[in-house]
């Protein structure tokens, strides 16, 4: 059995963990690290991540693959939050951890986040009675899930952390009470979801994840003298409210042992979790005492079970990328907007994974197609989709099997042009599942291929936030995007269409 590494790169702290599954699929953590690096200090002041904080951040990252090294890690999911989905400056950093360490940071939407906590959470509460609702209070953003028996119904992330709060007090230089203030009017949207909530379905079931949360556990039993860390009632959580009021940062610090990048952020969780509670009408907490990281191991645990036959192309990927370079780069292709493609097409797969839910194969075939797609502009501009198609065809290409260049080849003949039809012979002799892969990708492609229309990068990261059948695609709020807007209203019909979904483009 491999041995699997999480890192979460959150707003107040970056952590590690490395665990390993025996065979009955239990989890048993063989290290842990946690580096107290507030990427969200300064994003939430200033956009963008200061070159000190980045400094820090790489540090912790060195000593976090020479720990793996030292435990023979064989899988590592890097994942970041609200922090890094904010900074203006975020590839940056992710470019410079790679080099140092070469480990990827994947940053994720506020949906994924919410799915792996899901997935940790469900291995320790019951939850397929009743209704819970899930509240995961980080540094940067809550994310609330409600599920019912067992069954996410919705997410949601709201920018309501305690560092962003943290900072735009610091900024208007109020004291703790007006950070309070802040947060009670700030944090109106969560109140009204929940009140919607119970009106469609009673929570039966109040949960809570992230470090905060899991202190709260053990002040309650630390000051309050209380037996177990995995739940606080609403009267123990007031009783400590009110004994942390009357306490300095530097006391809680001394005094209840509290870390500094805790003991300053612990009282707007504390508020916030006492209003969910008193909005939600359920009187107990469950600490279940989990998170993000459990999360991603399970994740990958899941998906190494799942994939144990593993593809060709999977084990090969690094052969098939390399090659595809070097092909584009006989046929003169532009390697930059090429590279761009593939950021900008996976950014988009894996934000829409639990629509789509395609795996680790079609990602793969996704990088590939969009790495080449335009290698047809050497034979001709006009009518290159088609160039492209006939090159990747008529040639060898090392670690594809004949059915993934066969695919591949469709994915680059309908990033433009004709959405695929089954007029074309060759697109209809593949397989349902095969033609529901190349019509995905094709028409992520052709989004993107608007995206970066002139070849300039101007988009670096892409949000994309889905409620129901209606996803928002974010894009940088910079004027000069008008040719992108435009293009990509244009060209979005065909995602919109094979997805079932609405695409909002802001």
């Amino acid at each position: 059995m491999p041995t699997f590494a999480a890192v979460d790169i959150g707003s107040n702290a970056i952590r590690l963990a490395i665990g390993t599954f025996d065979k009955d699929g239990c989890l048993t953590i063989l290290a842990t690290q946690r580096a107290p690096v507030r990427l969200g200090a300064d994003v939430f002041r200033t956009g963008q991540l200061s070159p000190g904080t980045m400094e820090q951040g790489v540090a912790a990252f060195i000593q976090f693959e020479s720990l793996m090294r030292a435990h023979d890690v064989t899988v590592c999911r890097a994942v970041a939050t609200s922090a890094l989905r904010d900074a203006k400056n975020s590839q940056v950093f992710l470019d410079r951890v790679r080099r140092a360490t070469g480990i990827s940071i994947e940053v994720i939407s506020g949906d994924e986040e919410a799915r792996l906590i899901y997935g940790a959470v469900s291995k320790l509460v019951p939850l397929r009675s009743g209704t819970s609702l899930l509240i995961d209070i980080g540094g940067g953003s809550v994310e609330l899930t409600l599920i019912n028996r067992g069954a996410i119904i919705f997410s949601e992330s709201v920018n309501l952390g305690t560092v962003r709060l943290l900072e735009m007090v610091r900024e208007r230089k109020d004291s703790e009470a007006a950070m309070i203030r802040l947060l009670k009017q700030y944090a109106e949207r969560i109140k009204t979801q929940i009140a919607r909530t119970n009106k469609v379905r009673k929570i039966t079931r109040l949960i809570g994840t992230g470090g905060n949360i899991d202190t709260l556990g053990d002040l309650r039993k630390a000051v309050l003298k209380k037996k177990g860390t995995r739940s606080i009632h609403r009267i123990e959580l007031l009783r400590l409210m009110k004994i942390l009021q009357g306490m300095t940062v530097a006391e809680r610090i001394e005094k209840l042992k509290l870390r500094p990048d805790r003991a300053d952020v612990i009282m707007p969780a504390m508020a916030l979790v006492a209003g969910i509670i008193s909005e939600s009408k359920v009187s107990t907490l469950t600490i279940p005492r989990t998170g993000l990281r459990d999360g991603v191991l399970f994740d990958l645990y899941d998906q190494y079970r799942s994939s144990e036959e593993i593809t060709s192309l999977q084990r090969n990927i690094e052969k098939v990328r390399s090659y595809a370079v070097e092909l584009g780069r006989r046929y003169s292709f532009d390697e930059v907007h090429a590279h761009h493609a593939v950021k900008l097409s996976l950014q988009i797969f894996d934000q829409l994974k639990s629509v789509h839910k395609l795996g680790g194969e079609e990602r793969a075939l996704l990088e590939v197609a969009a790495l080449i797609h335009d290698v047809g502009y050497f034979i001709n501009s006009n009518d290159h989709h088609k160039h492209s198609e006939y090159i990747l065809r008529s040639g060898h290409f090392p670690g594809l099997s004949d059915e993934e260049r066969e695919l591949v080849a469709l994915i680059a003949r309908y990033h433009r042009g004709e959405v695929p039809s089954n007029r074309d012979d060759s697109f209809a002799r593949l397989s349902k599942s095969s033609k529901r892969v190349v019509t995905i990708l094709a028409a992520i492609i052709r989004l993107v291929e608007e995206l970066d229309r002139e070849h300039l990068k101007r988009i670096g990261t892409l949000k994309i936030r889905r409620r129901g059948d209606r996803a928002t695609l974010t894009l940088p709020s910079r004027s000069r995007l008008l040719v992108e807007r435009i293009g990509a209203e244009s060209r979005k019909t065909a995602l919109e269409e094979c997805l079932g979904l609405s695409i909002v483009i802001e």
